[in-house]
């Protein structure tokens, strides 16, 4: 048995090596986050995030293959065709970590190297540097029928953590980031700075006051990060001991009580309103996987968009025929990438959104 795990982790480290993701020129930005535009003038200074909904690809980096028959442009054309949200799963196991789904049966991917992956984002946003907030989802694999290297060898450690942190600081400069102490601000935890937030607002005070969802007009050109843990809640017990979960990294889960809860992953939306709704009181934002097409993807679309989920995710963008994806491009003509919140949108929402 030894001898056969020994083979079976040779053969990973030969099929998934790092070698090309070394070569990659990955020298940060040079210029400083600013916005390039005079539009941000013409947005309501009290117009913020959760005020809005986007649209979001799922694995965003997938290649069919014979298991999952379901693929997405390069990064740069779905931020070009009004995505907003990207979603990365990586793999730790080396050095340079690389970008795919699953080891063996589902490891096609349209940037292999994570470093690769963050250049593509950057290189369209230096064309396009005053466009709505990107959020950039990962997902670290660590179970063994995904990553057998990780799970082998003890699963996701802080370490683990800090080295994607100063593998995304080698690409982006923190001023071009939306971090976790800007929506806590004098708060002892972000989950009371978004339920005081939103209180302020059901008393009609829509003012910024330094803490909660920033405004959309100070966030144009800029990126929010968050791991995805929705699923084995395993940085629960890393989050009190690893500073970047909590001060660089936002966590998307599905507990809407633990201190760190900003995002809320609700998955399939249909019979979780109450869940939904309770998000809404909370000031939280919510993200919805509708997934691969058919009659069952588009009552699930309908459901977000009548709940006012703020990230709808998908697995198909740039289509035609289906019920979804007419409804998507009615809801998000052209390449529009945000729209108001069906739930949560202000009265002078309506005023701002075209200059988005």
């Amino acid at each position: 048995m030894i001898i056969l795990i020994f083979l079976w982790i040779l053969f990973l480290k030969i099929v998934y090596h790092d070698d090309e993701c070394a070569s990659i020129v990955h020298t940060k930005s040079s210029h400083k986050y600013q916005i390039f535009s005079s539009k941000h003038h013409w947005i309501d200074s009290r117009l913020k995030l959760h005020h809005t909904t986007i649209l979001g690809t799922h694995n965003s980096y997938h290649k069919s293959n014979r298991f999952y028959r379901y693929e997405h442009s390069d990064l740069d054309v779905q931020l070009m065709s009004g995505i907003r949200q990207i979603e990365l799963d990586i793999h730790v196991s080396h050095k340079n970590y690389l970008v795919f789904h699953l080891q063996i049966i589902d490891d096609r991917s349209n940037c292999y190297c994570f470093n690769d992956c963050l250049l593509k984002i950057r290189r369209w946003i230096e064309r396009n540097p005053s466009h709505y907030p990107i959020f950039l989802f990962i997902e670290i694999k660590q179970r063994l029928y995904e990553d057998f290297l990780t799970a082998f060898t003890g699963g996701i450690q802080c370490e683990h953590i800090y080295s994607l942190k100063q593998q995304i600081l080698e690409v982006f400069s923190s001023d071009s980031l939306i971090l976790p102490d800007f929506i806590r601000g004098h708060h002892r935890s972000i989950k009371t700075a978004l339920k005081n937030q939103r209180n302020d607002e059901l008393g009609g005070d829509y003012e910024y006051r330094k803490y909660g969802w920033p405004p959309i007009s100070l966030s144009l050109g800029k990126i929010l990060i968050s791991i995805i843990d929705d699923r084995f809640n395993l940085f629960i017990d890393l989050i009190p001991t690893c500073k970047p979960l909590t001060n660089f990294f936002f966590i998307c889960q599905s507990n809407l009580n633990v201190s760190y809860a900003s995002i809320v992953s609700i998955g399939n939306p249909l019979g979780k309103e109450q869940l939904i709704m309770s998000s809404h009181i909370n000031g939280q934002l919510t993200r919805t996987l509708i997934g691969y097409g058919g009659e069952q993807s588009f009552r699930r679309y309908i459901q977000a968009r009548r709940y006012g989920i703020h990230i709808i995710s998908t697995d198909f963008v740039q289509c035609k025929h289906s019920k979804l994806c007419q409804s998507t491009t009615s809801d998000f003509p052209g390449s529009t990438p945000v729209i108001c919140n069906h739930v949560l949108a202000p009265s002078f929402c309506n005023l701002s959104i075209n200059y988005l």
